[in-house]
């Protein structure tokens, strides 16, 4: 929850839900923030209006950015005389150009005065100036309308503003001191020619934005711009509430990011009394919270144990004949494994007659028409089983891979592998050792 509180325009509050805001309530009155109100939102920011700014305009080489030495250097320059009279309260870059000379930053700088500075409200989490606010708008109404280029206006009963929202960021932020009616609009209007390469009547071309129930329309000034209605329905406005609650909307905004921070005038103590509000409060939440968890948890544990104690009394019953049963079978266990250790030591020692006319003819057909073999043997293994050795030869090392393919294929071979392969230079011919295991089809 974040709540809004500007002087003369009462407070608002607004809940962030899917990283957007929506409206929840506002009222003119002014809400005194005390420990309650600090522990039930998260955030809580003071708008701060006619406060002293500037516009700066910093070149840099191409592609560097600007420090806050080039600020105050560049503030003491434009104030000249009155650099003693104002101190710098923060700044952030609204808007940089990229030309063949350099880069153009275009800063916001927010002033105070030294003489008189700035007295927040208790209970002040972030404090930043109405023009933040509308910067922060303009951003939300080129998401809502898909524009890089445009004018947005706003009309109140004390002073009006002008934003001038430029390739996709703000570029600079007239106000007015004066109620919304002839002069400010004619005031607002001419402010389009701050747009640079637009020249002086060139910024009819920029579209022009206000809220539906903003007082300016009607003006002759608004009527000559044929300015567009917007409405941030996103913000779940409710009807008949005019246009105060734009405001509001614009410093949540704002509050809510951090290219702002460097601007609150809230000072570090009244922060840290906030956090400390709100860690104890959630403390003791905490505590309250993990109370009646381990209540909850004692006693489940306690109808646990007790279910547990009836049922240890069943297995122990059940327990004791398992027992006589276990000892019956590890008994059977070792039995049996001297039964399979005698049985392991037995070896076939006989092998039936073989068709070795059939292995032959199985050996001859793998051979092709051009090879022969010689040194056939056979063996017995320990296990019983015969192996089968032979030297064969052929004409090309191509016939080789066939051959063992052939062997392979066949029923009665297994195990088929083929070593020592050789080329007899004289002859051409590639000679080879086969091995396999025999066995009956």
């Amino acid at each position: 929850m974040i709540s809004t509180h500007i002087r003369g325009y009462g407070h608002a509050l607004f809940q962030v839900r899917d990283h957007r805001l929506e409206f929840r309530r506002r009222s003119a009155e002014e809400l005194a923030v005390d420990g309650s109100w600090i522990n039930r939102t998260g955030l809580v920011a003071e708008g701060l209006a006619l406060q002293p700014y500037i516009h700066l305009d910093i070149r840099t080489p191409f592609g560097e950015t600007v420090g806050e030495a080039q600020v105050q250097e560049a503030l003491a320059e434009s104030l000249g005389p009155r650099k003693d009279k104002y101190r710098l309260g923060g700044w952030h870059i609204q808007f940089v150009e990229d030309t063949n000379l350099g880069s153009n930053h275009r800063v916001f700088a927010d002033l105070i005065e030294t003489a008189s500075p700035v007295q927040g409200l208790n209970g002040m989490d972030a404090g930043l100036s109405l023009e933040l606010a509308i910067e922060a708008l303009g951003e939300m109404v080129a998401a809502e309308k898909g524009e890089q280029n445009f004018q947005l206006l706003y009309g109140g009963n004390r002073f009006c503003y002008s934003l001038l929202y430029l390739n996709g960021s703000p570029f600079h932020v007239l106000r007015v001191d004066e109620e919304a009616g002839a002069k400010a609009a004619t005031r607002l209007r001419r402010h389009r020619e701050f747009a640079p390469g637009l020249g002086r009547n060139g910024g009819s071309g920029l579209k022009t934005y206000l809220l539906k129930d903003d007082p300016l329309w009607g003006t002759a000034a608004v009527t000559e711009l044929r300015a567009e209605a917007f409405d941030l329905a996103a913000s779940g406005k409710p009807a008949g509430e005019g246009n105060a609650w734009l405001l509001h909307l614009g410093l949540a905004q704002a509050a809510r990011q951090r290219d702002f921070y460097a601007h609150n005038r809230v000072a570090t103590e009244e922060r840290l009394r906030n956090e400390v509000v709100r860690t104890r409060f959630r403390f003791f939440l905490a505590m309250g919270a993990a109370a009646a968890v381990c209540a909850l948890a004692a006693a489940a544990f306690g109808f646990a144990i007790h279910g547990s104690q009836s049922e240890l009394k069943a297995l122990k019953a059940q327990a004791a004949v398992y027992q006589a049963q276990v000892d019956s079978i590890r008994t059977l266990r070792k039995q049996r494994g001297r039964l399979e250790a005698a049985v392991g030591d037995l070896q076939p020692l006989w092998h039936g007659p073989m068709d070795w006319s059939s292995v032959l003819g199985s050996i001859s057909a793998a051979l092709p028409k051009e090879s022969g073999i010689d040194g056939l043997s056979v063996s017995r293994q320990s296990d019983g089983s015969l192996e089968l050795s032979f030297r064969a030869w052929v004409r090309d090392w191509n016939q080789v891979q066939a051959i063992q393919k052939k062997l392979a294929s066949a029923k009665r071979f297994s195990g088929v592998s083929l070593s020592e392969q050789r080329k007899d230079m004289q002859t051409g011919v590639v000679i080879f050792h086969v091995n396999c295991k025999l066995g009956r089809e």
